[in-house]
Order: structure tokens, then sequence, then C-alpha cells
């Protein structure tokens, strides 16, 4: 599967970096042209280390107690794309002269990305050159960039100028709250220098004290001559050979990075490492790219029948979700992924609502890494909730690289406590569908236990009933209310299930001791269990929905129509407090919470919220339509949700926000895998099983994913009139389709049954 393009579109440049990047989970590197862009073109060239940051200080013009204090922001690394080339005395510059061809192509089978054009020079003399890029699933630090030149209808010297720059800054925009504030060197370089034929780069961070190495070298073809040049910031290293129509001329820039989260020795490893990778073949790592592909792709495809850009879309989300995800305890997701700067690399709840559940049902291992990243942060979240003045638990940053809080604008940052319960449905959902409990017992109690101990902290009873009071829901648009529902919910089933996994834990000999150090008594767990029983949850009998909290359905109530169409998103026209007093949602919150906590709430009362929430959410957020596409599905509006599918899976690739430039929506990408096993299919995920509840737009004549449930794998088909399950490694286990469980050993098939809308 390719994502292609085709011309030199100047306005699509900076987009186009984003959706052609490279990453493998620990680097990223934009899609930046090797020889640069006029000034007038906009381009963000970066590169991004996962987890790799800078931190800085705070300002505030009236900082109070417990405000966090200093920022982080993702570092743009050392720029190693740079490659410049000289045809017979003229400077290739696709602005300039006349462009024949120009594609620009993403291989997701393969892993690599391709530029190749065809340019005739001011001179009149054409060359066909091609930029391959590869970012190293199978050897995390190497990026390489292989680089053909081939006269068409001239023979000369050809040069090439490859550089290695330390002086480079971050993106920015002071009127823009999604990006970084100012302009600013975050990477100081401590020395250039070359050993050998290997250019080196040593550089830190100017405030966090990081470290990090880039090493490149290069293999070239034969009789070029080389020349090398050192400055204070940048290694340059000069290539002149001959070149003709019969004699084409390929380079391949073989580049390392080691940072100091996760090297002890950046200089040593790189050193070794480069030597190692390049000494083999280029083809023997695209070999192994596409091996690795091949694994991930098995389990993780999704196919559409009936729409080529849909099928396309969503096999682009996957893959950029893999692109995007940690494998290390030390990094999670950032919301942009490896592919731009945008909300500064950060990582917020994204990660286990939206993103978690694709790598929980095909690729276990990404999975366990997630959550290890929570685990090896909880004693900051400990740090956290003393601060904001909670003696006992922990609560999880809103925004965070290191796992301190960086969120400066607290009503809708540090007051969203739901991110407690959001990390705890990730833990528990694992625990469903894995049945790990040894896992929960060495890592995923503590967890849930430190966060579950924090809601009793935060509430109170009032009148037989117990209230979470001052926090701020998933909808941004409202701060700083008393009782969200959405925050009770997640609460009540953190609660609930921490009790429930305790317990098992506690009868499984197996793990005798293992949570002593947590002190947990099973006084505290009939607390839990009280506490998630007695959760008030606001619903307004007159409508017959359930209120979004306390105060929001008294709030004054404006049609969307009246604002004017060109202030969207609102955020970035209207003062936050005229926005508090208004009956308008930036995102989906009461809607998301049925999606995830629908048990013992009436359908009737979930199509009613719905109806309601719909008319007054504006989808400012990326992470909105996708899950009131997920709800129109379940309460039987499958025409409405192919709507919002629509709007969903082509976000990046249409730039439907204007601003994918700044990186991909990697929640939203999570939402394009959701709208169809937990949208379309109906996929829900309980303690005792799986259920399903299939239906299918018109439009689409089938889809199929894998899910791996348990130790099975199961393959569920999708079409206009059937269900088919196929039980793929033979190992028999029980389903639930429209209600009604059925053990699947091969395969069974059902009739699709019409989801009346309720």
């Amino acid at each position: 599967m390719k994502i292609e393009r085709f011309g030199l579109d100047k306005s699509a440049v900076a987009q186009r970096e984003t959706i052609f990047h490279t990453a493998n989970g620990y680097l990223g590197v934009r899609a930046s042209f090797e020889e640069g862009v006029p000034a007038k073109v906009r381009s963000i060239r970066g590169a991004y280390i996962n987890a790799f940051y800078d931190s800085s200080p705070i300002l505030y013009g009236e900082k109070l107690y417990g405000f966090a204090s200093t920022s982080q922001t993702i570092v743009n690394i050392v720029d190693v794309q740079g490659i410049r080339l000289i045809l017979d005395g003229e400077r290739f510059d696709p602005f300039r002269g006349e462009l024949k061809s120009f594609e620009q192509i993403l291989d997701m089978d393969t892993g690599l990305y391709t530029r190749r054009l065809v340019w005739r020079s001011p001179h009149h003399k054409t060359s066909q050159i091609e930029f391959v890029r590869m970012t190293s699933f199978s050897r995390c630090e190497l990026f390489t960039i292989q680089v053909t030149v081939k006269p068409l209808d001239w023979s000369g010297i050809l040069e090439v100028i490859s550089t290695q720059d330390g002086d480079v800054t971050n993106d920015w925009d002071p009127t823009d709250p999604r990006k970084a504030f100012r302009k600013r060197h975050m990477l100081l370089v401590d020395e250039t220098f070359f050993d050998g034929d290997t250019a080196f780069i040593q550089c830190r961070t100017s405030r966090s004290n990081l470290f990090l190495t880039s090493a490149v070298r290069h293999t070239i073809s034969n009789g070029f001559t080389v020349e090398k040049e050192t400055t204070r910031t940048r290694n340059t290293i000069f290539f002149k050979g001959a070149a003709s129509p019969d004699t084409p001329a390929e380079l391949i820039k073989w580049c390392v990075f080691t940072d100091s989260r996760r090297h002890t020795s950046t200089l040593a490893d790189a050193k070794l490492l480069i030597t190692q990778l390049s000494a083999k073949p280029i083809q023997v790592w695209y070999r192994a790219q596409k091996m690795i592909l091949t694994d991930f792709w098995r389990a993780s495809r999704i196919t559409i029948k009936g729409d080529d850009k849909l099928d396309t879309s969503i096999v682009f989300s996957v893959y950029s979700l893999f692109q995007s995800a940690g494998r290390d305890s030390v990094s999670a997701i950032p919301s942009k992924g490896l592919s731009g700067e945008g909300y500064e690399g950060h990582y917020f709840w994204d990660t286990e609502i939206y993103m978690f559940p694709l790598f929980l049902l095909t690729n276990r291992a990404i999975a366990k890494s997630l959550l290890d990243f929570r685990f090896t942060t909880l004693p900051k979240a400990r740090e956290q909730a003393r601060l904001l003045g909670h003696t006992r638990g922990a609560l999880y940053p809103w925004r965070t690289i290191n796992g301190e809080e960086c969120s400066a604008y607290f009503p809708s940052g540090s007051a969203q406590y739901h991110i407690n319960g959001d990390i705890a449905h990730a833990f528990i959902t694992y625990y469903f569908v894995t049945g790990d409990l040894a896992y929960m017992a060495q890592k995923g109690a503590e967890v849930l236990v430190e966060t579950a101990r924090l809601w009793l902290d935060t509430g109170h009873w009032l009148d037989g009933s117990f209230r979470i009071d001052c926090v701020t829901g998933p909808d941004e648009y409202t701060s700083i209310v008393n009782n969200n529902y959405y925050t009770n919910m997640a609460a009540k089933h953190h609660l609930r299930w921490t009790a429930r996994i305790v317990r098992r834990i506690w009868a499984d000999s197996r793990f005798d001791g293992a949570l002593d150090h947590l002190s947990v008594t099973e006084e505290e767990l009939l607390e839990f269990e009280k506490v998630s029983e007695g959760m008030f949850l606001p619903f307004d009998k007159q409508l017959g929905i359930c209120a979004q909290d306390d105060s929001f359905l008294d709030k004054k109530s404006i049609p969307l129509a009246a604002f004017p169409k060109d202030s969207f998103p609102l955020l970035l026209h209207y003062h936050p407090l005229s926005l508090y007093r208004l009956q308008v949602c930036k995102q989906a919150d009461t809607v998301l919470a049925h999606f995830l906590f629908e048990e013992d709430v009436p359908d009737k009362v979930i199509a009613a919220t719905y109806a309601y929430y719909e008319n007054v959410t504006t989808h400012d957020s990326s992470l909105s339509l996708c899950v009131f596409s997920m709800m129109a599905a379940r309460i039987g509006k499958t025409e409405k949700a192919m709507d919002y599918y629509l709007r969903t899976a082509r976000m990046d690739l249409d730039d439907t926000y204007g601003n994918t430039s700044d990186g991909i929506h990697a929640a939203n990408m999570g939402g394009s895998y959701m709208g169809i096993v937990f949208g379309f299919a109906g996929l829900r995920i309980h303690d005792d099983g799986l259920l399903l509840r299939p239906c299918i737009p018109q439009g689409i004549r089938s889809y199929r994913f894998r899910l791996m449930y348990r130790q099975t794998l199961f393959e569920v088909t999708v079409t206009r009139d059937r269900l088919l399950i196929r039980n793929v490694n033979h190992v028999p286990e029980k389903i639930s389709v429209y209600g009604n469980e059925t053990l699947i050993e091969t395969s069974r098939t059902f009739p699709l049954q019409d989801v009346d809308s309720v």
C-alpha cells in the first residue's frame, strides 16, 4: 500500500513533510527536501528523538502555589538531511528550471519513502534524480538516505555536498497555544569533528542536561574525490566525480543518533553503531525493514473494500501509529507522533484512550511498553499529587515528556483529573484482553491502587453519594466544574476494577507478597467499592440525558451557527471565560463516557445524550469526530456514523484541519482504527469476553481486520449481509455476537442484523 503525490505544490511542502515523514518509535525525520527550499516556501525542517527534550522555566505574571514550573519541548535534533547537488556546474533546485516529473511515494509495505523526479536545468540539461529514505525499524538509531543521479542528456562533473548541521531551532508560533511560544536554540553543540571517514557532532540540551551524538558516514560510487570541512556547528563533506547517461552516480548517507536517555556513552555507541551498520549493504537493511512490516501487517492490516481512498487512509493511520509508538519505558506516543513539533512532543491521555487499543489488539509488546512508561513515571505522579495538596495517591500530569507536569494553564490542564481514570482504563482493558495477571501483580496493580487512592482524597460524600468537585473533563471549553460525568464514570470503573483485580492477585498463590509494598488492605478495597457504588452521576430527568456536569445544562445555549465560520477553532478567537459560560463543547465528553462505560446505561439514554451533545459540539479537537462516529454506529445511525468517519479518516491526507504541517493527528489516527473495529464492527471489551455488534454503511462492500484475544487470533470480516469470524490459530475461544455467546473453533458465519435506532 502506498501514499503518492505527484507534482510540486509549493503551498503543500510543509504538509507533505509530515505525510511522508519516516519514523520508528525512537527516531522521526520529516520529509524535508535534502537541497532545501526557497525562503518564501513554508518548510518545517526537523528530526526528533522520542522523549529527548529540553526544559525551560514557565514564566507567570502571577504564579500561585503548585503551578507547573517547568515546560518541556521535544528537541529538533542535528540536521543530517542536507544534500546539495551540482550537476555540471548548475545547482539542482526543483523550484528553478523545469520539472518534467515529480513524485513522492511512501511505501508502507517496505517502509521506504521515495522522492523521484526528472529535472531540466535552466541550461537545458536533464537529469533523473531519486532520493530514498529509511528510518530503520530493526535498528532504531539508524536513518539512511540513498541518492541516485542519472544524467539523461549530458555528461560532466557531478558535485555532491553533504552536511551535518547542529545549528537548529524549534518551530514556534506565539499566537498558537498548540506550538512552542518562542524560538530558541535548545541544542548546544559541544564538538564537531571527523574520525576517519565519519563525521561526528556532540551536543547537549540547553537546560535539561541531556546529551546527543550524531554520526554520519557515506558510501559513494567509485571515482569520486572527497574533501571535508568542519566549523563550530557543522560538518561538510564534498564529493566530486564524473557522471554520464551510462554511469549514474549513487550516494548512501548513513546516519546514527544516540541519546543519553538510552545510551550510557553516546559517543562510544555512535562510533560502534555507525561502523557496524554501514558495513552491511543497504539492501540488507531494506529487507529487514520489509520483514518487520510483513509481520506487523499480518496482525494489524485493516482492509476496506468499496472505497479505495478509505482503504488507503486506514492503512496510513495504522502505519503512522506504528511509526510513532515508543518501544521502551522511557517514551510513549507524542500527540503528533514523531512527525512534527505540535504540542511540543508531549504525551497526553490520547495515548491510553485513542492509540493504545490498536496495539492492545494487535501488538502486545508495544502495548506493554506504553503501560511501562506510566509505571516508570508513577513516582513523579505521586509527587504531583502532593504538590496539588493530596495526602495520598498519585496524579498523572496532564501533559508531559519526563513524567512532570508542564501544562501552564491549569483549568484545562492539571484540573483534568480524568487522566488517572484514562490510564487505569488502559491497564484494566489490557488485563481483560490478555488475562495477564502476572503483569498486573508486577506493575499494573501498583498504578491502579495509587491512582485509585487519589479519588478518595479528591472527592467527598454528600447526601448519600460521592461527589468529585472542581475538575475539568475532556471538554476543554468547560472547566473547573463539579461532577463531570465522564470523570465520575471513569473513577467509578477505576475503583471497582482495582478492587477486583487486587483480590484476584491475592487469591493466586503465585503472587504471595507481591503487593505487600502497597500496604493495601481489604478495608481499603471495600472503601473503593463503596465509593464506586455511591458515585454521583448527574442526570437530567426532563431531558432524559446524562448531564455533562452539575451546571452545564443551566448555561446559556447558543446555536453553533451563530459563531462566524472563520472563528473556528474557537480557542483561537475567544477568551476561555466566554466559552466556559456557554453550552458549547470542544469535543466529545459525555458521549465519550457512553462509549467507554456503557454498562448499566439504557440505550434510550445513550441515544438521547448523543443527540443533545451533537448539537453543541464544535469538534475543534481532532479527538472528537471518531467518537461521534462510533456512537452513531452504536445507536443505529449507520450513515451518520459514516459521515463522521469520512472526516476522521482523511483528516491528515486532506489536511482538513489546516495544520497537518505541524504533525500528524496521532489520536485521530487511533480513532480511525477504532472507527472500524469499535464503531462499525461494534467491538466492546469486557472481563468475560469480547462483544461484536457489527453494521456496515453504504458505500462499503466489506471490511476486515484481525485481533488477538487471550491466545486466539480472530479474523473478522463484515460484508453487506454477513459476519464471518475465523479462528486463525485454532485456539478455541468464545465471542459474543449481538449478545449471543458462541465458541469459535475454526470459523463461524452469522447473518448481519439491523441495529435499530433507539
